[in-house]
């Protein structure tokens, strides 16, 4: 009886043993894993050099070529207006026409008035002449010649005065044809037929504007001048390329001209110009538009925007994966964009494995594991 009592037990007990064993193993795994972290997944690029062009964006706005301000030199009264408003003139081309006739009259007279002195310095250069022989032989006296000698200078005078006189008059009825100074596009005509213009009027006849080249002017920073001139010490030309806006880019490239030297006070900014070909004359005066200069093409570490973390302190901070497939975050120095990248220039180097993706529930040390990113799924 007591052996079977035994047994009993002995079988109870090595039920009790199989049942409670596969929880205690579960419970014994179930801690084993919290201690060791599940790896994350995450996204990651292995760095490597890219050959780019450095580029440096800025606003500008474009300014005429040139600029003629057509204004009337003699006063008078306009006869004739000799070109289309809004039309494309020529370099010399006459625009209008002053009545002429005060003028004309003028440059008669002084012609006359060359004569007259003409045949005056004939009659006296001959007197001079008879009284130097006289005088030779005592028929004048030395103050009569003297004075034949005064009156000859004085009509050489008088005839250079006349030829003066009709230059100056000369001038003036040419200057009762207005001319173009320049090619380009003239605008409204300020005057019509029949009104009165004085000399050097403040107002103006018209205004020419050249619009092929054309001037782009910019504005950057004095500092930022320096550093573009460093970025392009190895290019002979520094192109430009425009943006107007709504994803128009101008077709022709233009040429970097100067930076002026002197700091705008206002704005702490130096003044920069480019020059562009306008043939279609797509480009007018007072145009915003964003320029791109085109500057020195160099070997560089590029990471993805999204892969540069800033701090509170403006620390920008990327996360790598180190030897042992864990996550480190370590500090860069990237200050430059390229398209929509970083250029990293301290803090990571060639072949370092950085992470594009993931990284928001990372900590330092964490386990990783890295999988597709986003777009090589598709």
């Amino acid at each position: 009886m007591k052996t079977k009592t035994i047994l009993r037990i002995f079988t109870v007990a090595i039920t009790l043993v199989a049942t409670l064993q596969p929880s205690f193993v579960a419970k014994a795994a179930e801690q084993a894993q919290q201690q060791t972290p599940r790896a994350v997944p995450v996204s990651a690029i292995t760095l490597k050099t890219t050959t780019i062009q450095l580029k440096q964006h800025l606003p500008g706005r474009s300014v005429a070529y040139k600029v003629a301000e057509i204004r009337p030199q003699v006063t008078g009264i306009i006869t004739e207006r000799l070109f289309t408003e809004g039309s494309m003139v020529e370099q010399g081309q006459q625009l209008y026409q002053i009545n002429p006739a005060p003028y004309q009259a003028v440059y008669n007279k002084v012609k006359a008035d060359l004569l007259r002195a003409e045949a005056n310095l004939a009659s006296v250069a001959a007197k001079e002449a008879r009284y130097r022989e006289s005088l030779k032989v005592s028929v004048v006296s030395e103050q009569d010649y003297d004075d034949a000698k005064a009156a000859l200078l004085d009509a050489k005078a008088s005839v250079a005065i006349a030829k003066a006189a009709i230059e100056s008059a000369e001038i003036d009825l040419n200057y009762t044809k207005v001319y173009s100074p320049i090619s380009g596009q003239i605008g409204k005509s300020t005057f019509t037929e029949g009104a009165l213009v004085t000399a050097n009027q403040s107002t103006l006849l018209a205004k020419v504007t050249q619009l092929d080249p054309i001037y782009v002017d910019m504005q950057e920073s004095r500092k930022k001048v320096l550093s573009l001139r460093e970025k392009s010490k190895n290019t002979d030309k520094v192109m430009v390329t425009l943006d107007l806006g709504d994803g128009f880019t101008y077709e022709h490239q233009g040429q970097f001209q100067f930076s002026e030297v002197t700091v705008n006070p206002t704005t702490s900014s130096v003044e920069l110009r480019a020059i562009f070909p306008n043939p279609d004359q797509i480009l007018f005066p007072g145009l915003f538009v964003r320029a791109t200069l085109l500057l020195d093409t160099v070997d560089a570490l590029l990471i993805p925007q999204k892969a540069g973390i800033i701090g509170p302190g403006g620390q920008m901070n990327a996360w790598i994966i180190d030897d042992k497939d864990t996550a480190q975050l370590v500090p860069i120095v990237a200050k430059e964009i390229h398209e929509n990248n970083w250029i990293v220039t301290k803090g990571l180097k060639i072949g370092d494995t950085v992470i594009t993706e993931g990284f928001q529930k990372l900590r330092p040390n964490a386990p990783v594991v890295v999988t597709p990113a986003a777009e090589d799924k598709k």
